[in-house]
């Protein structure tokens, strides 16, 4: 049965704020290969991402999949929670409330995210080993297409694997 391993890019630079599009290199790079037997790589096109592939998987030329990117927090982005609360405080609010149903100003809206991240999960080979280095909400809605779990309950830590067993 083909496995398709999620990965959380590893530590970006700027930590602790909300990055979406921001792109952020890594803040360290002393990643070794993961280890992991995979035929296929697919990663983000932002470059946290894309050089964690690098690193984890040396020997395989990653597949850049432009549908893999975080979604745009648009106003918001480089900015701490707390940043974000006093900057806009009933955005913040609202946003607490139903944050699939709310879009930052100049962010992108949740159905639009989803309805991206979608179209790459429908292209991905399900044939063989994959693995994707992308984001936590990439991520989470990946995980929800893959076994019809509640996106709010994904959680990933930087440089985490979850895998996923394809049924054939």
């Amino acid at each position: 049965m083909p496995v398709i391993y999620l990965i959380r890019h590893a530590r970006p630079v700027r930590s602790g704020v909300l990055l979406g599009l921001m792109d952020s290199p890594l803040a360290a790079e002393d990643l070794g290969s993961c280890g992991l037997n995979v035929q296929c790589l697919w990663t983000s096109p932002l470059q946290r991402a894309r050089r964690t592939a690098e690193l984890l998987f040396p020997a395989l030329e990653p597949v850049i999949v432009p549908g893999l990117a975080e979604r745009g927090l648009g106003e918001w982005e480089g900015m701490s929670w707390a940043e974000v609360k006093e900057h806009w405080p009933e955005d913040a609010a609202r946003a607490v409330e139903d944050w699939f149903g709310f879009t930052p100003r100049g962010g992108e809206p949740w159905n639009e995210f989803v309805q991206r991240v979608k179209e790459s999960w429908h292209n991905l080979p399900r044939d063989r080993a994959t693995a994707i280095v992308a984001h936590a909400g990439v991520n989470a809605v990946l995980h929800s297409l893959a076994t019809g779990s509640d996106v709010s309950s994904f959680q990933q830590d930087y440089g985490e694997v979850t895998e996923i067993a394809i049924p054939g």
